[in-house]
Formats: C-alpha cells, structure tokens, sequence
C-alpha cells in the first residue's frame, strides 16, 4: 500500500537552503561523489567474491552498531538535553545493527565470533570516534542520521537490484530457491514496512522540522563538518578493505577490467582522434 502525501508534507523543499538536510547535501556534494563513484565500481566488484562482500557488510555493521549504541546510550540519560529531539527523528524501521547481523550470520556460517569486533584499523578508528565524539557532543548524531540512514534508501534500492543479478555470491541452500536463500542475505538493504517511500518522506520530515529552529548556527556548521568527515572515513575504510584483498583482487579478471578500463577507452580515444587527424591533413 502506497500513502499518499500533499506537497506541503514533503520536507525539506529541495529550493529551501535553510534546512539542514539541504546544506549538509551541498557542502558534502564533493565528498559524497568521490564515494559514490568508489562504491558504485568497489560494489560491482565486490558482489563477485563473497569473501570480499561479507568484509563489506561486516564494515557498516560495525559502523551502524556503533551509531545506534550511541543513540540508545543518549536516550537512556534521564538529563538529556538531545534526547527527545532525536526520538523525534529516529524510526526503529531504519536501525540497520540488527539486520546486517543476520546478515553476517548467513556469511559466517552462525558463527558469529568471526565479525564480533572491528579487526582493520580505519573500522576500529572510526567506531571509536563515532561512540567518543557523540558522547560529548550528541547533537552530532545528527550527521550520521542523515548521511548513513538516507543513503539507505536510494542505493539500497540499487544495491538490491544488483544482488539479485549476482552470480556465486550466496550458497546453495538445499530445499530452498535463489530467491529464499538470497532474502537470508540481504536483510541490510530492505525495510519491514510497507511502503518505503513513506518512511523516507517522514523521516526526512522530521529530520527537517526537529532541526531548524533547535540548533544553534553552530551546531550546524559542525554537524556539517563531521557530515563531511564521514563521507571521508567512508571512503578510508573502502579502500582499506581493498588494500586488504589486493592479492586476491588482481587475481581477478573483472578487478583488471575496472582498474585499466579507464586507460584503455583513454588510449582508443587518443587513437581515434589521430586517425581522424591524418585523415582531415591528408584531405586537406
């Protein structure tokens, strides 16, 4: 079932430049790209090795679980000045800890002391720096509930689409489909409810009415600046997962593919482009 809502129900409007939703898009939209890009080719690669992809997921695990154990910790102080505009904001719908463990027990075969704790360094920085600064600050819990929830939405829609078509990424169950067995490993990008665009919608919603008119222009900037941040150590621990299996990535022809296809439609490009130079001097 599909809700419907009126103009007026849809916040922030893309042209208000007030709303912070909108100013954190804008001030990261260097950032954003840069991962985007990375993640579009990392994913594509990653979605062949199933190696390779659960170290993925196992790193927004331990990235969502240490978002949503700060938020809980903040709701539980009795004094929280932060607290209740959170609650405001915050939809158990969208708590992703829970679901990427299950996700990572279908990986790990059940055994889940093989993804319980951050082993990388640029994991463990991060999931320190996330449970730290949001502790003295925890207004900053706002950055990662825009970026890390919202991207959910549009590419988890992407990511789904592309697992789907994946080919040797999840075992075979015996007495289950592709499709029952691939539902055992995807529980990340879905949402239990019945319409997502509703809970995007109100979320945003929410967002954009519970942080106008409670945060100091302060506040902002900085919640701005560790949006950017994120983005950042992001891509860090992107590329350090990478670095971690570069042995057993350069084994793989689509990694040669992606990694030297940028220079060779560069190379054909140059070529061309003499070739129809010598044929313009030659007519001239």
């Amino acid at each position: 079932m599909t809700t419907k809502f009126t103009q007026q129900e849809i916040l922030p409007l893309k042209t208000d430049v007030g709303a912070l939703g909108n100013r954190i898009n804008l001030e990261t939209r260097a950032n954003h790209n840069k991962v985007d890009k990375m993640m579009t080719l990392k994913f594509a690669l990653a979605i062949r090795d199933r190696k390779i992809y659960r170290q993925g997921i196992q790193m927004y695990y331990h990235i969502f679980k240490a978002i949503e154990f700060s938020l809980d910790r903040e709701f539980a102080r009795a004094d929280s000045k932060w607290a209740p505009l959170l609650k405001e904001i915050w939809k158990p719908a969208i708590a992703r800890k829970d679901r990427l463990f299950q996700d990572l027990l279908f990986y790990y075969g059940e055994d889940e002391s093989k993804f319980s704790n951050p082993i990388l360094q640029q994991q463990i920085d991060f999931v320190s720096h996330i449970k730290k600064i949001t502790d003295t600050k925890p207004y900053l819990l706002l950055a990662y509930m825009h970026v890390m929830y919202l991207a959910l939405f549009a590419g988890g829609r992407l990511f789904r689409s592309k697992l789907a078509h994946a080919t040797g990424l999840f075992p075979k169950v015996p007495g289950k489909t592709m499709e029952e067995v691939s539902l055992q490993g995807t529980n990340f990008f879905r949402f239990e409810v019945e319409d997502e665009d509703a809970l995007r919608i109100a979320y945003k919603r929410d967002y954009e009415l519970n942080t106008r008119n409670n945060l100091t222009e302060a506040q902002k900037l900085e919640i701005i600046e560790e949006a950017k941040y994120i983005f950042d150590k992001n891509a860090d621990c992107v590329k350090e997962i990478e670095s971690h299996n570069l042995k057993r990535l350069r084994s793989k022809v689509s990694y040669k593919v992606a990694v030297y296809g940028y220079y060779s439609i560069l190379i054909l490009s140059i070529l061309v482009l003499c070739y129809y130079a010598r044929r313009i001097i030659l007519n001239f």
